[in-house]
């Protein structure tokens, strides 16, 4: 049983999906409108290769479901079945080239994405993709301004793009499977694209040149309903092979020798008849003898740092004041006691519980002795930047998506009128602005921002425009100020704030951890011109945050000197009460990117229901 919420927006968002002929939409399998391009529940095999493209890059178009590769026109005019339904495939006539098919006015339509290198210079030049006036860096960047924006992709037309169409199989197969393959492209790759495919190849012979005599190919057969697919298997050594659904191509290579000529004592004479792991064991009494005698003597002792491997969010032993003991995902009575808590408080009382929140968290306040010693340094704003707080950064970086899904939910909540949603923004954009200019929590500040500029959100035209009309100064601090300074801020040109509390954490955290698939997209210094700048001044600001840590905590101290903090309202912006109220006491434990992917979905069905698209009129 779910919670009426959800439920009504699963039985919304089912109903959205599916096509025409009402397939199940659970059913996994992709079924065109001819019985011989009916493909079958691909194997686990196959998923899994599936799997490691979508992996890839995402500004490559292999790497998204909706890009099918080199399959002929028919079979594509016969996969879009509804209005807006799309995907992108390789052109068969101009090699190198993309074609943009989709659905629009019960018709099938063909969009040739057309590929023009930009010269900046006479030294630097980039590759543009474009449908007719805007440019892209990449299709996916093209993809995602059309379908986010709702804009269309012919003037003359008028075609809306909206729902894509996933395939089921990788790419090889659908190759092998209509008698065609990825080498009609090689004409029309650049020679960025052609060195990217390179580094992605098979045929690793790891310098040596490649030789058919050594290099032994067998094939792991699959067939699914006629379509069959082999998986090469490239043998580079007695008893090793490297197959081409692995995702490591090569081993990891061995660790450079140190530089430093390692000395090692003379084996003392009472060791000489003892064994090597003997010698160790009393090499370490040795040691933990020496540490005794500093502590007897009031001297400090060296103790090593700990890799943390363990989140330290614990959603299923959170003690929690406001939710019962199991709740289901978006619990209706749990989400009203939220709302009547940010009613109750203004918004600097809620800038300032997000800073507490965050500081605690971010481990810029509350750090114990025991778990200074733990990190090896005073402050999680120095671990963040060392290797051993990996874990640190990964727990921030899920607070920080999970905080801007919940403002969202938070706005698409409103069910009620359009004035109450205007409200709700109103709110969060006043919370936004004290958190940039009283508070200094630049954390929060940019997961807010990041809420309100989600295309769920961004969409709501009705909403937005109720905000102009009735909250006219904010609405133009929000233009003005806000969007602009966040924008500077991710390009790392923003002036800094009078007092920061928390800086600017998330260009830190993606460059070091960023994952194989993320919900945000492209980070801006991989599309951007000037992403060497980009990126070289955010990990000078790194630098400059750890060594200026104290400074932070100083900060902090100073803003929250006397704050009465209210306890429930502070555990509605803790980690665990957001995970267990938007996944549940069960979902919370799901994999981090289902639990994304599914939600994305939920929030695009409510911010539909709140204010459905335009309907297209049917020709008769």
């Amino acid at each position: 049983m779910t919670s009426p919420l959800v439920q009504n927006i699963i039985d919304d968002f089912h109903g959205y999906r599916e096509p025409a002929a009402a397939l199940d939409a659970t059913v996994d399998y992709v079924k065109f409108s001819r019985d011989q391009f009916i493909l079958d529940c691909p194997s686990e095999k196959l998923r899994r290769e599936l799997e490691e493209e979508l992996k890839m890059n995402c500004e490559e178009p292999r790497s998204h479901a909706w890009y099918h590769g080199a399959i002929p026109r028919q079979v594509a005019e016969n996969l879009v079945q509804r209005d807006g339904d799309f995907l992108v495939r390789d052109s068969l006539s101009s090699p190198g080239s993309y074609v943009l098919t989709c659905q629009w006015r019960n018709a099938a339509q063909h969009f040739k994405i057309n590929k023009k290198v930009v010269m900046l210079n006479e030294a630097y030049s980039r590759v543009e993709y474009r449908l007719e006036r805007e440019g892209f860096d990449s299709v996916p960047a093209l993809i995602r301004y059309y379908v986010g924006n709702r804009k269309s992709v012919s003037q003359v037309i008028g075609a809306i793009i909206f729902q894509p169409i996933n395939r089921a199989l990788p790419l090889r197969c659908l190759e092998e499977k209509y008698g065609l393959s990825g080498n009609h492209r090689e004409a029309g790759l650049t020679a960025q694209e052609r060195r990217s495919q390179k580094r992605l190849s098979l045929n690793i012979t790891n310098g040596h040149s490649h030789d058919n005599k050594h290099n032994a190919h067998d094939g792991s057969h699959c067939q699914d309903n006629g379509i069959k697919c082999w998986t090469s298997t490239v043998v580079v050594g007695p008893g090793q092979a490297i197959r081409g659904s692995d995702s490591q191509l090569c081993p990891k290579p061995p660790p450079k020798p140190s530089k430093v000529p390692l000395a090692r004592l003379p084996r003392s004479p009472s060791l000489e008849n003892t064994s090597e792991e003997e010698e160790d064991d009393i090499g370490r009494d040795g040691e933990e003898e020496d540490e005794d005698e500093r502590k007897e003597k009031g001297g400090s002792s060296f103790q090593r740092p700990v890799i943390e491997t363990e989140s330290a969010f614990r959603p299923a032993e959170f003690g929690s004041r406001l939710l019962p003991t199991e709740n289901k995902p978006l619990e209706m009575v749990v989400l009203k006691r939220a709302k009547e808590l940010l009613l109750s408080h203004d918004h600097q009382s809620i800038a300032k519980h997000l800073l507490m929140a965050d500081c605690l968290v971010g481990r810029i306040l509350g750090v114990t002795p025991e778990l200074k010693g733990q990190m090896g340094v005073a402050s999680g704003l120095e671990l963040v930047t060392l290797p051993h707080g990996r874990q640190l950064r990964l727990d921030l970086m899920e607070r920080h998506h999970t905080m801007a899904i919940g403002v969202a939910v938070d706005i698409l909540g409103c069910t009620g009128s359009v004035e109450e949603r205007a409200s709700t923004l109103n709110r969060i954009i006043l919370v936004a602005m004290e958190l940039k200019d009283a508070v200094g929590d630049l954390f929060a500040f940019t997961a807010l921002m990041k809420a309100l500029d989600l295309p769920q959100i961004s969409r709501l035209e009705e909403t937005w425009t109720t905000l102009r009309r009735n909250f006219t100064q904010t609405a133009i601090n929000y233009e003005k100020i806000l969007k602009p300074f966040y924008k500077n801020l991710y390009e790392g040109t923003a002036s800094c704030p009078l007092v920061v509390c928390v800086p600017l954490l998330l260009p830190l955290l993606t460059l070091m951890e960023r994952p194989s698939i993320t919900p945000e997209g492209a980070e801006l210094w991989e599309t951007s011109d000037q992403g060497c700048d980009i990126m070289l001044r955010h990990l000078e600001a790194a630098r400059d945050v750890a060594q200026n840590s104290q400074g932070y905590t100083a900060n902090a101290q100073e803003v929250l000197q006397g704050f009465e903090c209210d306890e429930d309202l502070l555990e509605v912006f803790k980690t665990d009460f957001q995970l267990r109220l938007l996944w549940g006491s069960r979902g919370a434990a799901v994999n981090q990117s289902d639990r994304y992917n599914k939600f994305n979905l939920i929030l695009t069905a409510l911010s539909r229901k709140l204010e459905p698209p335009p309907k297209t009129q049917t020709l008769i």
